[in-house]
């Protein structure tokens, strides 16, 4: 039940953005926010249900429903944030849609922009008055952003744009004391819609011979939102699980060796 007293804590709370809230990423990343004391307010697309019950769980989570794809209800929802003032912001919200590239599909690679870059820009730039001098944004890229691509070039292709933007906005926001990082996460055991075997050979290929998760990932944006990273600005940590340390051939190798 929200009472009076529930209004007073929520007013004294840290607020933070936090979008894609309805699964993934965002979701681990507002329920961590909310156990550590953070007012989250959280945005969803198509997943009403779920984010629902995430505010059921959570009585300082507020959530707001916009599709990032369409630029108007970016907008719309830009302004209905005005009210607000922010301690952080994390850019969790993304998509994943494949390209053939002999059957290129340019409405899949702007819909990617939109989503992936062109979102978390008007959210940062719309909301910038709303942001406390001292704060912390958060977008959360990815170890595709720094590969090439096949199917997925307009991802890959959107996350290394991201990773180049928050550098930028870094040093935009740099003299009100505000720190713009990003995360890149490698391979999520839950979060990948791909086969077993190649699932598998993901663990074999990892150092730590596992995939990461969502609350891995979620307690890395936490940390770049406090103060314990008061220094990290402009930069992308990268957390993978070491995937970016090995040589695919040269781990072959390695294992042939201990076979014979």
């Amino acid at each position: 039940m929200y009472t009076n007293k529930t209004a007073t804590v929520l007013s004294v709370m840290k607020t933070v953005l936090v979008t894609g809230v309805s699964r993934g990423m965002g979701m681990a990343t507002a329920k961590t926010l909310s156990k550590e004391g953070y007012r989250v307010i959280g945005i969803y697309n198509a997943n009403q249900e779920s984010a629902e019950r995430l505010k059921k769980e959570f009585e300082n989570v507020e959530i707001f429903a916009c599709d990032f794809s369409k630029r108007e209800q970016t907008l719309t929802l830009v302004d209905t944030l005005k009210y607000y003032s922010f301690c952080g912001i994390a850019n969790c919200a993304g998509v994943f849609l494949g390209i053939d590239f002999q059957q290129f599909d340019m409405e899949i690679w702007r819909q990617t922009f939109e989503v992936n870059v062109h979102a978390p820009l008007l959210l940062v730039q719309g909301l910038k008055g709303n942001i406390e001098d001292g704060g912390s944004i958060v977008n959360i890229a990815s170890t595709d952003g720094m590969v090439g691509s096949e199917v997925g070039l307009a991802y890959s292709a959107s996350k290394a744009a991201l990773i180049n933007l928050t550098m930028s906005l870094a040093n935009v926001f740099g003299s009100r004391g505000i720190r713009v990082n990003a995360v890149a996460p490698g391979w999520i055991g839950d979060g990948m819609q791909s086969p077993q075997e190649l699932l598998d050979e993901a663990k074999w290929f990892n150092p730590l011979r596992r995939l990461g998760s969502y609350e891995e990932m979620a307690r890395v944006v936490s940390f770049l939102l406090s103060d314990k990273s008061s220094y990290i600005n402009g930069t992308t940590l990268v957390a993978d699980g070491g995937d970016s340390a090995v040589n695919y051939v040269l781990r072959k190798e390695t294992d042939m060796r201990r076979a014979v």
